[in-house]
């Protein structure tokens, strides 16, 4: 069951490629098989009566440019392996960030993003590099041992037979007792991996609260248990991968026990062709069933990679993904709007309302009410229950909403800064131009604390904004759409977490952007009525 849910995981191109992948699997174990084969003439000729010094040289020569070469088309091999797998580390972990990203707003609002983030990155490295490599190195060990153990029989019948029929019982024995334990052993890491990332990340982003409280404690200690889980799991997976050693090691002298008491002809001659054998066979069992076990341990990364880039909408068809061009000249109108989520909660119901160019609209309520809903809503982050949007007198829709995005800009309480400069703070993923950059800042009353930085508008913001105050943080937002030159704003309580002074500077900001930009449309989320004194209108939410 489990091939075939890694199988089902892989793309189609990939699969293809894998064929080849495949390909060099058997190639590097004929490898291995002939370096060792290539040891047995040498012996052959040690072990004669009277050896022939001269020759020997110039077979032991001859055998080590063989296995020098091999060696080095071994190593080629292997990097072609290797080069697969972190190819489909890359796929999958792009995949699975692109997939959750385009899950919508719900979904990531429900989730927790340290966790997500782990699994991007972590759980899809561990696919690739502790599933599917181990599955190759078992795949050639596998092959190499196959055909030792078919050379041995065929050059002594009885002794490979009573080999394998040694070495089988305990290996499997040795699976039905550990394949169990080694998965919840790496679940349990797995778990305590996500608790530990977001212990850690919430400490740092809590510090002033868990200083202030003299909360650490609490954090470290879920951080001391974290860890006692991770090692005590780690240390239990590794006992379990030091068996391989004692079960390949005994099998081999077990099988030179039973090849002395069968084997017939010169018994020095057959020892030793035996030893050679083992040198090689001791490393392919071990490495069988120490590659068995890491991926039982790691088993667990099939099942989060699978939900991660499970597509969970049925794919749309052309004509509803093809983008559709929106203009706002006719404004926005609301109609018969009904919102529930998932979980049954109705939270708008019946909501009618237009927005014309140029109109600076205010929406009030209680908390709970629905307003940043709405917002989400109106942007196309989130699809009506029923009712409808309509933008410059077209629907809303899949196929709008990417131009709709073009015409609009928004600022949130709390303002999304990247670990960047100013300047690409405010120029968020679009061509960068200096002297509009410049005038954005004075438009939002910033030209003079910029030029004041100690690199101008390319200054580090710091990690969250951390070098800004929340005044700045919010000029920063408004600027963003201005550079943008969008044609809506939308201000979603940008100024609740301000005080007085601050947050009248930002509404005088706005009033006066909105004098100088008679087509601007804005409309604005608060709870004080400051805030939305200079509105046309209020659009009041009842809850």
């Amino acid at each position: 069951m489990m091939w075939k849910d890694i199988y089902g995981l892989l793309p189609q191109s990939e699969r293809r490629r894998g064929v080849w992948v495949a390909l060099t699997v058997l190639l590097r174990s004929l490898l291995d098989f002939a370096g060792v084969a290539a040891l047995i003439p040498v012996l052959v000729m040690v072990m004669g009566r009277e050896p022939d010094a001269r020759r020997g040289l110039l077979l032991c020569g001859a055998v080590l440019a063989f296995v020098l070469l091999k060696n080095a088309a071994v190593m080629r091999l292997a990097r072609f392996q290797s080069r697969y797998l972190l190819d489909l580390y890359r796929e999958f972990s792009r995949r699975m960030f692109c997939n959750y990203y385009r899950r919508g707003l719900l979904f990531l609002k429900g989730m927790s993003s340290v966790q997500l983030g782990h699994e991007v990155n972590y759980v899809c490295y561990v696919f690739s590099l502790s599933v599917l490599q181990p599955l190759l190195r078992m795949g050639s060990d596998a092959v190499l041992l196959l055909m030792m153990v078919v050379a041995l029989v065929v050059w002594e019948p009885g002794a490979g037979l009573l080999l394998c029929l040694g070495f089988v019982p305990i290996a499997m024995g040795y699976v039905w007792i550990v394949k169990g334990r080694l998965r919840r052993y790496g679940a349990e890491e797995l778990e305590a991996r996500r608790r530990q990332s977001r212990t850690v990340v919430e400490a740092f982003r809590g510090y002033a609260e868990l200083e202030i409280s003299g909360a650490f404690g609490d954090s470290l200690r879920s951080f001391d248990e974290g860890l006692e889980v991770i090692n005590r799991s780690r240390l239990r997976m590794e006992t379990m991968q030091l068996f391989p050693m004692f079960l390949s090691e005994s099998s081999i002298v077990v099988g030179l026990a039973l090849l002395m008491s069968v084997g017939g002809g010169d018994l020095g001659v057959v020892s030793g062709v035996f030893a050679i054998a083992a040198y090689r066979m001791i490393p392919a069992v071990r490495g069988i069933l120490y590659s068995w076990s890491t991926l039982q341990n790691a088993s667990f990364s099939i099942k989060v990679v699978a939900e991660g880039i499970r597509e969970e909408r049925e794919e749309p068809e052309a004509d509803e993904i093809e983008e559709q061009m929106v203009d706002f000249g006719n404004g926005l109108e609301v109609k018969d709007l009904h919102f529930a989520f998932p979980d049954g909660e109705v939270l708008l119901k019946g909501l009618n309302f237009e927005v014309k160019r140029g109109e600076r609209i205010g929406v009030q309520g209680p908390s709970g009410s629905g307003k940043s809903t709405l917002f989400n809503l109106l942007l196309g982050f989130l699809e009506p229950t029923s009712g409808e949007i309509r933008v410059g007198g077209q629907r809303l829709t899949a196929g709008t909403r990417r131009s709709w995005h073009r015409l609009v800009g928004y600022v949130p309480q709390e303002i999304f800064i990247i670990q960047g400069s100013l300047t690409e703070n405010i120029a968020l993923g679009r061509a960068v131009e200096p002297e509009r950059i410049w005038r954005v800042l004075e438009q939002v009353q910033l030209r003079e604390w910029a030029e004041g930085l100690p690199q101008g508008i390319d200054s580090p913001l710091g990690e969250y904004g951390s070098r800004l105050s929340g005044g700045q943080k919010q000029r920063i937002g408004i600027a963003r759409a201005l550079y943008k030159e969008a044609e809506v704003l939308f201000f979603d309580e940008a100024t609740s977490a301000l005080d007085s002074a601050t947050e009248h500077e930002i509404n005088l900001a706005l009033e006066q952007l909105s004098e100088r930009h008679k087509e601007l449309t804005m409309i604005i989320i608060a709870h004080r009525d400051s805030s939305l004194r200079f509105c046309d209108r209020i659009i009041e939410l009842k809850g």
